[in-house]
């Protein structure tokens, strides 16, 4: 199906729109990201930032328990304390874990591998790996060695080069959906020793996005198909002036195609009636030949005038060219479309054209010729049976309708 002019501004008018409101509604989405994240990333770099006040760790308590196990340094008089000391804080604000952690000089560290761990894994003991944790906050039986360690974590990278408080986006693995918060911690010589670590829980995080996204989802539907009817009116009404005539303010004979090839479509698949009449004003060259053409502008207007009156508002009335007027009849076969030439007819008869500087009334007749379109009919063809029924219909003497077809 072709697409009208009215259509095209439609398509283009709301397109633009869809992807100005999906570009609006990313934007908005990113920015309620980055302000969750920024939230609750703050809250586990100041919740770390809390935990580094309570503990001390020095170099020589990462050297005793670089030579335990992985069960004695979990239960170290220093890990105990650790937890007993951070424990408050764990029953707040969703934090999951809370750990201190140290790099060894290069990337060389021992790896506590107990003899269970050894056969699931079948990594000897002393495998290098980058990061030693030393103190954690909780039962860490769920832990594996290997689970414990995260080599190619860039904001921990950040936190260690940087010594700097930092926090990280969220991140999903084994232990769930987290959001990571650091602090730098240092002994008594201000000597860095490593990182504490804070692990906010992120199924708020993720709960929070999922609103987000869903009422940003359904306000973007809302707002795309209200705008659509909006525009869809709109595009009609603003493309009207550029289908009108500005003499007789019918549409013009580019509408008229636009139109009737719309109509006949429609009446293809309906089974709807359509019929067409062309009409022409009798004898007009000499109504401008005698009053002059602003006088036979003034009479073609007027003419106009009584055709939008006399017709329905479904149909549509728009000059062809010059005194020639064509009225598409949607849902009207030949013999209504008959009837409503034959009014138009006698109310153009009877219709009176004051002109400038003449007192008499001016009076003129119309020809019609009516046509109906038939399965095989294109719009070209339907034009020219119309047209040849006012051939006629002036050939029989004017002031009348002819009709191409049988009347049914």
């Amino acid at each position: 199906m072709k697409a009208t002019s009215p259509q095209k501004i439609f398509l283009v008018s709301f397109l633009s729109m869809t992807i100005a409101m999906a570009t609006l509604a990313y934007a908005t989405y990113q920015a309620c990201y980055n302000i969750l994240v920024k939230d609750l990333g703050l809250r586990a770099q100041f919740t770390a930032q809390v935990a580094a006040n309570l503990v001390e760790v020095d170099q020589e308590l990462v050297q005793e328990m670089l030579g335990l196990d992985i069960l004695s340094s979990r239960n170290h008089i220093e890990a105990l304390e650790f937890k007993r000391k951070v424990e408050p804080l764990l029953r707040y604000n969703d934090i999951k874990y809370i750990y201190v952690e140290t790099r060894l000089t290069g990337n060389q560290i021992k790896y506590f591998v107990n003899p269970d761990e050894e056969k699931i894994f079948n990594e000897p003991p002393g495998t290098p790996m980058e990061y030693f944790y030393v103190l954690t906050s909780r039962d860490e039986r769920a832990y594996s060695n290997r689970d414990r360690y995260d080599v190619g974590n860039a904001i921990r990278e950040k936190a260690h080069n940087g010594r700097i408080p930092t926090y990280g986006l969220p991140a999903s693995g084994k232990w769930g959906s987290v959001i990571t918060g650091y602090q730098p911690i240092y002994d008594s010589k201000h000597r860095f020793v490593g990182l504490l670590g804070v692990d906010i829980a992120g199924d708020y995080f993720d709960q929070s996005i999922w609103y987000v996204k869903n009422i940003i989802m359904v306000s973007f539907g809302i707002i795309v198909m209200l705008g659509g009817v909006i525009l869809y009116q709109a595009s009609k009404t603003l493309s009207k002036p550029m289908y009108m005539d500005q003499l007789t303010k019918l549409f013009n004979r580019e509408y008229l195609k636009t139109r009737l090839e719309s109509e006949i479509s429609r009446s293809r698949r309906s089974g709807r009636p359509l019929s067409l009449l062309m009409l022409d004003i009798d004898y007009f060259k000499s109504v401008n030949d005698r009053y002059g053409h602003q006088n036979g502008d003034i009479v073609l207007k007027k003419i106009s005038e009584v055709i939008l009156i006399s017709i329905r508002e479904e149909d549509i009335a728009c000059r062809y060219g010059g005194e020639e007027i064509a009225v598409i009849l949607p849902d009207i076969g030949l013999s209504e479309a008959t009837i409503v030439a034959e009014r138009l007819c006698k109310t153009i008869e009877t219709t009176c054209f004051f002109v400038d500087h003449q007192e008499e009334p001016l009076h003129t007749t119309t020809s019609i010729g009516v046509a109906q379109w038939s399965e095989h009919d294109t719009m070209d063809s339907l034009i020219k049976k119309a047209d040849d029924a006012l051939y006629r219909a002036k050939k029989n003497g004017r002031n009348q309708y002819q009709c191409c077809g049988e009347l049914k």
